[in-house]
Protein backbone atom coordinates (compact mmCIF):
# COMPACT_ATOMS: atom_id res chain seq x y z
CA UNK A 1 0.00 0.00 0.00
CA UNK A 2 1.79 3.04 -1.09
CA UNK A 3 1.61 6.42 0.37
CA UNK A 4 -0.08 8.33 -2.85
CA UNK A 5 -3.15 9.85 -1.30
CA UNK A 6 -3.80 13.05 -3.38
CA UNK A 7 -5.60 11.95 -6.61
CA UNK A 8 -9.13 10.71 -7.40
CA UNK A 9 -9.49 11.21 -3.61
CA UNK A 10 -13.43 12.05 -1.92
CA UNK A 11 -14.19 15.29 -0.06
CA UNK A 12 -13.10 15.75 3.07
CA UNK A 13 -15.81 14.74 5.96
CA UNK A 14 -17.76 17.45 7.15
CA UNK A 15 -17.32 18.76 10.69
CA UNK A 16 -20.47 17.00 12.39
CA UNK A 17 -18.77 13.34 10.79
CA UNK A 18 -15.43 13.97 12.15
CA UNK A 19 -16.37 12.71 15.45
CA UNK A 20 -18.26 9.52 14.10
CA UNK A 21 -15.02 9.12 11.71
CA UNK A 22 -12.73 9.45 14.80
CA UNK A 23 -14.53 6.88 16.45
CA UNK A 24 -14.62 4.34 13.54
CA UNK A 25 -10.80 4.56 12.90
CA UNK A 26 -10.31 3.97 16.94
CA UNK A 27 -9.46 7.40 18.43
CA UNK A 28 -11.94 6.56 21.21
CA UNK A 29 -9.02 3.77 22.78
CA UNK A 30 -6.75 6.84 23.39
CA UNK A 31 -10.08 8.62 24.96
CA UNK A 32 -9.18 7.50 28.60
CA UNK A 33 -5.36 9.11 28.62
CA UNK A 34 -6.20 12.07 26.69
CA UNK A 35 -9.17 13.38 29.13
CA UNK A 36 -7.68 12.67 32.48
CA UNK A 37 -4.28 14.43 31.35
CA UNK A 38 -2.07 11.37 31.76
CA UNK A 39 -0.88 11.85 28.41
CA UNK A 40 -0.89 15.56 26.41
CA UNK A 41 0.15 15.83 22.66
CA UNK A 42 2.33 18.00 21.12
CA UNK A 43 1.00 20.62 18.24
CA UNK A 44 3.33 19.41 14.93
CA UNK A 45 2.64 23.00 14.08
CA UNK A 46 4.46 23.96 17.18
CA UNK A 47 6.90 21.89 17.06
CA UNK A 48 7.73 22.66 13.50
CA UNK A 49 7.75 26.57 14.80
CA UNK A 50 9.96 25.88 17.90
CA UNK A 51 12.18 24.03 16.27
CA UNK A 52 12.65 26.70 13.29
CA UNK A 53 13.42 29.24 15.98
CA UNK A 54 16.12 27.14 17.95
CA UNK A 55 14.55 25.95 20.81
CA UNK A 56 15.06 22.74 23.03
CA UNK A 57 12.25 21.22 24.30
CA UNK A 58 11.10 21.68 27.87
CA UNK A 59 9.52 18.81 30.40
CA UNK A 60 5.79 18.98 30.10
CA UNK A 61 4.96 20.68 32.77
CA UNK A 62 7.21 23.82 31.49
CA UNK A 63 5.49 23.68 28.12
CA UNK A 64 3.11 26.90 27.39
CA UNK A 65 -0.39 25.46 26.62
CA UNK A 66 -0.04 26.60 23.04
CA UNK A 67 2.55 23.50 22.48
CA UNK A 68 -0.64 21.26 22.92
CA UNK A 69 -3.32 19.74 20.78
CA UNK A 70 -6.26 19.37 23.04
CA UNK A 71 -9.20 15.88 22.59
CA UNK A 72 -11.64 18.34 21.17
CA UNK A 73 -8.86 19.59 18.52
CA UNK A 74 -7.91 15.62 17.79
CA UNK A 75 -11.02 15.07 16.63
CA UNK A 76 -11.53 18.24 14.90
CA UNK A 77 -8.46 17.08 12.98
CA UNK A 78 -9.58 13.91 11.76
CA UNK A 79 -9.63 14.49 7.76
CA UNK A 80 -8.93 11.35 6.15
CA UNK A 81 -10.32 6.95 6.60
CA UNK A 82 -6.72 5.72 6.55
CA UNK A 83 -5.23 7.38 9.31
CA UNK A 84 -5.65 9.28 13.05
CA UNK A 85 -4.02 12.82 13.32
CA UNK A 86 -2.11 11.13 16.08
CA UNK A 87 1.78 10.19 15.64
CA UNK A 88 3.84 8.74 18.69
CA UNK A 89 7.77 9.65 18.31
CA UNK A 90 10.22 6.42 19.57
CA UNK A 91 14.19 7.39 20.29
CA UNK A 92 16.92 7.15 22.28
CA UNK A 93 17.53 9.76 24.82
CA UNK A 94 20.91 11.16 24.39
CA UNK A 95 21.44 12.07 27.92
CA UNK A 96 20.61 10.63 31.75
CA UNK A 97 18.63 14.30 32.06
CA UNK A 98 17.34 15.44 29.42
CA UNK A 99 16.40 13.30 25.69
CA UNK A 100 17.71 16.19 23.61
CA UNK A 101 19.55 19.06 25.00
CA UNK A 102 20.65 20.81 22.12
CA UNK A 103 17.48 20.77 19.88
CA UNK A 104 19.34 18.18 17.79
CA UNK A 105 16.75 15.51 17.57
CA UNK A 106 13.83 18.26 18.15
CA UNK A 107 15.14 19.77 14.45
CA UNK A 108 14.65 16.21 12.83
CA UNK A 109 11.27 15.34 13.58
CA UNK A 110 10.22 18.72 12.60
CA UNK A 111 11.72 18.25 8.91
CA UNK A 112 9.70 15.28 9.22
CA UNK A 113 6.66 16.56 10.73
CA UNK A 114 7.12 19.83 7.78
CA UNK A 115 7.07 17.28 5.14
CA UNK A 116 3.54 14.91 6.62
CA UNK A 117 1.88 18.21 7.14
CA UNK A 118 2.46 19.13 3.38
CA UNK A 119 -0.61 16.58 2.84
CA UNK A 120 -4.44 18.36 2.83
CA UNK A 121 -5.17 14.97 4.79
CA UNK A 122 -3.05 16.41 7.64
CA UNK A 123 -3.98 19.75 8.84
CA UNK A 124 -2.83 19.36 11.86
CA UNK A 125 -1.35 16.26 14.05
CA UNK A 126 -0.90 15.57 17.81
CA UNK A 127 2.67 13.92 19.06
CA UNK A 128 3.45 11.93 21.53
CA UNK A 129 6.68 13.09 22.78
CA UNK A 130 7.83 11.30 26.10
CA UNK A 131 9.75 14.10 27.84
CA UNK A 132 6.69 16.52 26.82
CA UNK A 133 3.63 14.49 26.92
CA UNK A 134 4.35 12.60 30.43
CA UNK A 135 4.98 14.29 33.37
CA UNK A 136 8.00 14.78 34.39
CA UNK A 137 10.19 15.29 37.29
CA UNK A 138 11.00 18.72 36.73
CA UNK A 139 14.74 19.16 38.46
CA UNK A 140 15.18 16.15 40.36
CA UNK A 141 18.83 16.85 40.96
CA UNK A 142 16.89 19.66 43.64
CA UNK A 143 14.39 18.00 44.80
CA UNK A 144 12.32 18.98 42.38
CA UNK A 145 9.52 15.98 41.82
CA UNK A 146 6.15 14.67 40.48
CA UNK A 147 3.66 15.68 42.50
CA UNK A 148 1.02 12.45 44.03
CA UNK A 149 -1.32 13.65 41.40
CA UNK A 150 1.32 14.07 38.68
CA UNK A 151 2.75 10.74 39.44
CA UNK A 152 -0.21 8.73 39.53
CA UNK A 153 -1.11 9.92 35.78
CA UNK A 154 2.24 9.46 34.93
CA UNK A 155 1.34 5.40 35.88
CA UNK A 156 -1.34 5.79 33.61
CA UNK A 157 -0.04 7.25 30.45
CA UNK A 158 2.90 4.45 30.72
CA UNK A 159 -0.40 1.66 31.42
CA UNK A 160 -1.27 3.26 27.44
CA UNK A 161 2.12 3.44 25.62
CA UNK A 162 1.26 -0.20 24.08
CA UNK A 163 -2.17 0.98 22.82
CA UNK A 164 -0.68 4.36 21.78
CA UNK A 165 2.42 2.88 19.43
CA UNK A 166 0.00 -0.83 18.37
CA UNK A 167 -2.99 0.80 17.66
CA UNK A 168 -3.36 0.28 13.85
CA UNK A 169 -4.45 4.22 13.07
CA UNK A 170 -1.56 6.15 14.54
CA UNK A 171 1.82 6.95 13.34
CA UNK A 172 5.07 5.90 14.58
CA UNK A 173 8.53 8.15 13.59
CA UNK A 174 11.25 6.29 15.21
CA UNK A 175 14.47 8.02 15.40
CA UNK A 176 16.67 5.36 14.80
CA UNK A 177 20.13 7.15 14.49
CA UNK A 178 22.09 9.70 16.94
CA UNK A 179 22.41 13.31 15.52
CA UNK A 180 25.59 14.12 14.27
CA UNK A 181 27.89 15.15 16.75
CA UNK A 182 26.51 12.76 19.41
CA UNK A 183 29.39 11.08 20.77
CA UNK A 184 28.36 8.02 23.71
CA UNK A 185 32.04 8.52 25.39
CA UNK A 186 31.28 11.88 26.32
CA UNK A 187 27.60 10.74 28.59
CA UNK A 188 27.94 10.98 32.27
CA UNK A 189 28.16 7.71 34.02
CA UNK A 190 25.16 5.87 34.39
CA UNK A 191 23.21 7.23 30.84
CA UNK A 192 22.07 4.63 28.66
CA UNK A 193 24.03 4.44 25.80
CA UNK A 194 23.44 1.69 24.02
CA UNK A 195 22.11 2.21 19.93
CA UNK A 196 18.21 2.48 18.92
CA UNK A 197 17.64 -1.05 18.58
CA UNK A 198 19.71 -2.37 21.52
CA UNK A 199 17.29 -0.31 23.92
CA UNK A 200 14.70 -1.65 25.61
CA UNK A 201 12.41 0.90 25.43
CA UNK A 202 13.03 1.61 21.55
CA UNK A 203 13.03 -2.19 20.89
CA UNK A 204 9.86 -2.58 22.72
CA UNK A 205 8.06 0.39 20.67
CA UNK A 206 9.42 -0.57 17.38
CA UNK A 207 7.74 -3.69 18.30
CA UNK A 208 4.55 -2.38 18.82
CA UNK A 209 4.49 -0.01 16.02
CA UNK A 210 5.84 -3.81 13.67
CA UNK A 211 1.98 -5.54 14.94
CA UNK A 212 -1.07 -4.65 12.60
CA UNK A 213 -0.07 -1.35 11.11
CA UNK A 214 -0.48 -0.43 7.46
CA UNK A 215 3.09 0.01 6.00
CA UNK A 216 3.04 3.37 5.68
CA UNK A 217 2.40 4.02 9.16
CA UNK A 218 5.69 3.49 10.92
CA UNK A 219 8.81 5.90 9.19
CA UNK A 220 12.33 5.01 10.14
CA UNK A 221 13.49 8.72 10.17
CA UNK A 222 17.24 7.50 10.44
CA UNK A 223 16.64 6.78 6.48
CA UNK A 224 15.82 11.02 6.41
CA UNK A 225 19.04 12.67 4.07
CA UNK A 226 20.57 15.71 5.96
CA UNK A 227 19.85 18.55 2.83
CA UNK A 228 17.31 16.86 1.39
CA UNK A 229 13.60 18.50 1.43
CA UNK A 230 10.96 16.14 1.72
CA UNK A 231 6.88 15.98 0.94
CA UNK A 232 4.53 13.74 2.34
CA UNK A 233 5.29 10.87 -0.63
CA UNK A 234 9.11 11.26 -0.62
CA UNK A 235 9.00 10.92 3.06
CA UNK A 236 7.26 8.10 3.08
CA UNK A 237 8.78 6.13 0.86
CA UNK A 238 12.01 7.18 1.76
CA UNK A 239 11.05 5.81 5.30
CA UNK A 240 9.03 2.83 4.46
CA UNK A 241 11.71 1.02 1.97
CA UNK A 242 13.68 -1.27 3.50
CA UNK A 243 13.11 0.89 6.83
CA UNK A 244 14.07 -1.46 9.33
CA UNK A 245 10.63 -2.31 10.18
CA UNK A 246 10.45 -6.38 11.61
CA UNK A 247 7.65 -8.72 11.35
CA UNK A 248 5.63 -8.72 14.34
CA UNK A 249 6.82 -10.99 17.32
CA UNK A 250 5.59 -13.69 19.21
CA UNK A 251 5.29 -12.85 22.83
CA UNK A 252 7.24 -15.44 23.79
CA UNK A 253 10.09 -14.02 21.63
CA UNK A 254 9.62 -10.87 22.53
CA UNK A 255 10.27 -11.66 26.14
CA UNK A 256 13.40 -13.38 25.33
CA UNK A 257 14.66 -10.97 22.87
CA UNK A 258 14.34 -8.41 25.49
CA UNK A 259 16.98 -9.67 27.66
CA UNK A 260 19.40 -8.70 25.54
CA UNK A 261 18.63 -5.19 25.46
CA UNK A 262 19.40 -2.11 27.68
CA UNK A 263 17.59 -0.71 30.37
CA UNK A 264 18.36 2.38 32.42
CA UNK A 265 15.67 1.04 35.25
CA UNK A 266 15.95 -2.83 34.05
CA UNK A 267 14.22 -4.36 37.15
CA UNK A 268 11.27 -2.07 36.93
CA UNK A 269 10.38 -1.41 33.24
CA UNK A 270 11.17 -4.88 31.78
CA UNK A 271 8.45 -6.93 33.47
CA UNK A 272 6.10 -3.91 32.84
CA UNK A 273 7.00 -3.43 28.68
CA UNK A 274 6.30 -7.75 28.50
CA UNK A 275 3.05 -7.10 30.42
CA UNK A 276 2.18 -4.65 27.96
CA UNK A 277 3.56 -6.16 24.81
CA UNK A 278 1.38 -8.95 25.21
CA UNK A 279 -1.65 -7.64 25.95
CA UNK A 280 -0.98 -5.26 22.96
CA UNK A 281 -0.03 -8.35 20.62
CA UNK A 282 -3.46 -9.87 21.71
CA UNK A 283 -5.75 -6.46 21.34
CA UNK A 284 -4.11 -5.60 17.91
CA UNK A 285 -4.02 -9.12 16.27
CA UNK A 286 -7.36 -10.31 17.67
CA UNK A 287 -9.32 -8.18 16.15
CA UNK A 288 -7.19 -7.45 12.56
CA UNK A 289 -9.16 -7.56 9.91
CA UNK A 290 -6.74 -6.62 7.39
CA UNK A 291 -2.31 -7.18 7.25
CA UNK A 292 -0.42 -4.56 5.15
CA UNK A 293 2.92 -4.98 5.23
CA UNK A 294 4.06 -4.54 1.19
CA UNK A 295 6.59 -2.92 0.06
CA UNK A 296 9.07 -3.49 3.00
CA UNK A 297 11.89 -5.71 1.67
CA UNK A 298 11.01 -8.42 3.79
CA UNK A 299 12.90 -11.89 2.68
CA UNK A 300 12.78 -15.42 3.68
CA UNK A 301 13.49 -15.08 7.35
CA UNK A 302 10.97 -12.54 7.82
CA UNK A 303 8.16 -14.24 6.21
CA UNK A 304 9.30 -17.09 9.04
CA UNK A 305 9.09 -15.21 11.55
CA UNK A 306 5.47 -13.44 10.49
CA UNK A 307 4.22 -17.39 9.61
CA UNK A 308 5.42 -18.32 13.19
CA UNK A 309 2.54 -15.55 14.13
CA UNK A 310 0.18 -16.33 11.90
CA UNK A 311 0.22 -20.38 12.83
CA UNK A 312 -0.39 -19.27 16.61
CA UNK A 313 -3.67 -18.66 15.68
CA UNK A 314 -3.26 -15.05 16.81
CA UNK A 315 -5.39 -13.76 13.65
CA UNK A 316 -8.11 -15.34 13.69
CA UNK A 317 -10.72 -12.25 11.86
CA UNK A 318 -7.88 -11.71 9.42
CA UNK A 319 -9.52 -11.10 5.41
CA UNK A 320 -6.78 -9.88 3.80
CA UNK A 321 -3.04 -10.26 3.75
CA UNK A 322 -0.60 -7.87 1.91
CA UNK A 323 2.51 -9.13 1.56
CA UNK A 324 3.39 -7.60 -2.21
CA UNK A 325 6.35 -5.68 -3.50
CA UNK A 326 8.99 -7.95 -0.93
CA UNK A 327 11.77 -10.18 -1.75
CA UNK A 328 10.09 -13.28 -0.45
CA UNK A 329 11.19 -16.69 -2.12
CA UNK A 330 10.27 -20.42 -1.67
CA UNK A 331 11.31 -21.09 1.99
CA UNK A 332 9.68 -18.33 3.35
CA UNK A 333 6.47 -18.98 1.07
CA UNK A 334 6.35 -22.74 2.22
CA UNK A 335 6.37 -21.14 5.98
CA UNK A 336 3.46 -18.99 5.25
CA UNK A 337 1.92 -21.70 3.50
CA UNK A 338 2.55 -24.41 6.51
CA UNK A 339 1.17 -21.91 8.41
CA UNK A 340 -2.03 -20.38 6.48
CA UNK A 341 -2.70 -24.37 5.94
CA UNK A 342 -2.83 -24.95 9.34
CA UNK A 343 -6.82 -25.53 10.90
CA UNK A 344 -7.99 -22.17 12.54
CA UNK A 345 -4.45 -20.19 11.74
CA UNK A 346 -6.86 -17.85 9.78
CA UNK A 347 -10.14 -19.36 9.00
CA UNK A 348 -11.80 -16.33 7.11
CA UNK A 349 -8.83 -15.09 4.59
CA UNK A 350 -10.22 -13.88 1.58
CA UNK A 351 -7.23 -12.49 -0.17
CA UNK A 352 -3.72 -13.68 -0.43
CA UNK A 353 -1.32 -10.76 -1.93
CA UNK A 354 2.12 -12.04 -2.66
CA UNK A 355 2.85 -10.53 -6.21
CA UNK A 356 6.32 -9.16 -7.02
CA UNK A 357 8.32 -11.28 -4.91
CA UNK A 358 10.84 -14.08 -5.67
CA UNK A 359 8.84 -16.85 -5.52
CA UNK A 360 9.22 -19.69 -7.61
CA UNK A 361 8.04 -23.49 -8.18
CA UNK A 362 8.84 -25.09 -5.07
CA UNK A 363 6.67 -21.77 -3.15
CA UNK A 364 4.03 -22.33 -5.39
CA UNK A 365 4.21 -26.15 -4.88
CA UNK A 366 3.69 -25.50 -1.12
CA UNK A 367 0.47 -22.75 -1.57
CA UNK A 368 -1.06 -25.91 -3.92
CA UNK A 369 -0.25 -28.10 -0.96
CA UNK A 370 -2.02 -26.09 1.30
CA UNK A 371 -5.10 -25.23 -0.60
CA UNK A 372 -5.77 -28.66 -1.88
CA UNK A 373 -6.29 -29.95 1.82
CA UNK A 374 -9.51 -30.87 2.66
CA UNK A 375 -11.41 -27.82 4.38
CA UNK A 376 -9.24 -25.88 3.31
CA UNK A 377 -9.56 -22.29 2.46
CA UNK A 378 -12.87 -22.52 2.31
CA UNK A 379 -13.36 -18.38 2.08
CA UNK A 380 -10.44 -17.32 -0.05
CA UNK A 381 -11.18 -15.45 -3.38
CA UNK A 382 -8.68 -13.82 -4.24
CA UNK A 383 -4.68 -15.49 -4.95
CA UNK A 384 -1.94 -12.77 -6.36
CA UNK A 385 1.12 -14.73 -7.05
CA UNK A 386 2.20 -12.21 -10.62
CA UNK A 387 5.48 -10.91 -10.71
CA UNK A 388 7.36 -14.01 -9.54
CA UNK A 389 9.37 -16.76 -10.76
CA UNK A 390 7.04 -19.71 -11.16
CA UNK A 391 7.28 -21.87 -13.95
CA UNK A 392 5.35 -25.10 -15.12
CA UNK A 393 5.83 -26.92 -12.44
CA UNK A 394 4.84 -24.80 -9.62
CA UNK A 395 1.46 -23.52 -12.03
CA UNK A 396 0.20 -27.69 -12.78
CA UNK A 397 0.60 -28.21 -8.89
CA UNK A 398 -1.61 -25.29 -8.15
CA UNK A 399 -4.03 -26.58 -11.22
CA UNK A 400 -4.30 -30.19 -9.81
CA UNK A 401 -4.75 -28.57 -6.23
CA UNK A 402 -7.87 -25.91 -7.30
CA UNK A 403 -9.28 -29.17 -9.58
CA UNK A 404 -9.89 -31.03 -6.31
CA UNK A 405 -13.45 -31.39 -4.63
CA UNK A 406 -14.09 -28.85 -2.30
CA UNK A 407 -10.78 -27.17 -3.02
CA UNK A 408 -10.81 -23.17 -2.53
CA UNK A 409 -14.72 -22.95 -3.22
CA UNK A 410 -15.16 -19.17 -3.61
CA UNK A 411 -11.70 -18.70 -5.61
CA UNK A 412 -12.57 -15.76 -7.80
CA UNK A 413 -9.29 -14.62 -8.91
CA UNK A 414 -5.94 -16.15 -9.40
CA UNK A 415 -3.01 -13.70 -11.04
CA UNK A 416 -0.06 -15.87 -12.57
CA UNK A 417 1.05 -13.18 -14.52
CA UNK A 418 4.82 -12.41 -15.41
CA UNK A 419 6.01 -15.51 -14.40
CA UNK A 420 7.96 -17.98 -15.68
CA UNK A 421 5.04 -20.57 -17.42
CA UNK A 422 5.63 -21.78 -20.64
CA UNK A 423 2.06 -24.02 -21.12
CA UNK A 424 -1.26 -23.13 -22.04
CA UNK A 425 -2.86 -23.04 -18.78
CA UNK A 426 -4.68 -19.97 -17.79
CA UNK A 427 -3.45 -17.64 -15.72
CA UNK A 428 -6.12 -15.74 -14.34
CA UNK A 429 -9.31 -16.12 -13.75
Amino acid sequence: MRACFEKSLPCLPARKEKAMLWRKLGGDALEPVLASGAVALLDAQWIIRHAEAGGVLNNRQALPKEAFLSLADLVEATEWHSWLPVAALSYPWLTKDHPDPRGANLSRVARALKALLTTRYILRLGVFWDFGSLHQHPDPAKGVLRTDEQNALFKQGLGYLGTLYSHPQTWVLRLTSFPDGHKAEDQAEGTNVAKYFDRGWCATENAWASLTKASFLSLDLGKMRDGKEYDFDSLTNACVQAGGRRPPLLPSAFAEELETKSFTNGKDDKPLVKRLYEAAFEEQFGKATELWYDSLGWGDAEAVQLAEVLASGAAPRLEKLNLCKNEIGDEGCQALAAALGKEGAAPRLKTLKLESNEIGDEGCEALAAALGKEGAALRLEELWLDGNKIGDEGCEALAAALGKEGAAPRLETLNLRWNKINSCWVCVF
